[in-house]
């Protein structure tokens, strides 16, 4: 089947009419951990089904090595996520 259409975000860019709205069903997770510099990062992901329990919410995975959280030969770092508001 086709892929989803492409994503818009419910932040107010500063566009004149406030933010744009998502379509039904799609959602933004923002992921948010704290890096080896002890500061906050976080990723946003666009998900297209709504997760009812943190179980629904997919892993994702970064590069370490920018975040002080694993050596360059070694960085793929794995966010699992642990709660959701």
């Amino acid at each position: 089947h086709a892929p989803p259409p492409p994503p818009t975000s419910t932040h107010n860019m500063g566009l004149p009419n406030g933010p744009v709205p998502l379509p039904n069903g799609v959602i933004m997770a923002e992921y948010i951990w704290i890096d080896g510099y002890n500061k906050l990062r976080g990723k946003t992901r666009t998900l297209y089904s709504i997760p009812s329990t943190v179980a629904d919410l997919p892993k994702w995975n970064y590069d370490g090595s920018s975040t002080k959280q694993a050596p360059g030969d070694k960085s793929d770092i794995i966010l699992v996520p642990a709660d959701m508001y």
